[in-house]
């Protein structure tokens, strides 16, 4: 049996291998089920706060990178609240 002993495990939910049609159904011609796809436009010109850019890779438990992840993030607004 091959020790995978090197990558601790995190916690995680598992959303099955479509979570990219349910998250964004209209760029997968799948029309109706939202007028436009969740996150499509998270700030435009009116919204406060300074931008950052969140970069990296992620690994499943044997190392191999995951080309189809989710991560949910939470930040404040400007004002140090939450929405």
């Amino acid at each position: 049996m091959q020790q995978l002993g090197y990558l601790k495990e995190t916690p995680s939910q598992t959303a099955g291998p479509y979570v990219h049609i349910g998250l964004t159904p209209n760029f997968c011609d799948i029309l109706g089920v939202y007028d436009t796809d969740l996150g499509i436009a998270m700030v435009n010109d009116k919204t406060l706060g300074e931008r950052i850019t969140v970069t990296g890779r992620i690994f499943d438990g044997a190392g191999a990178l995951v080309r189809d992840a989710v991560i949910e993030i939470w930040q404040a607004d400007s004002a140090g609240l939450y929405n």
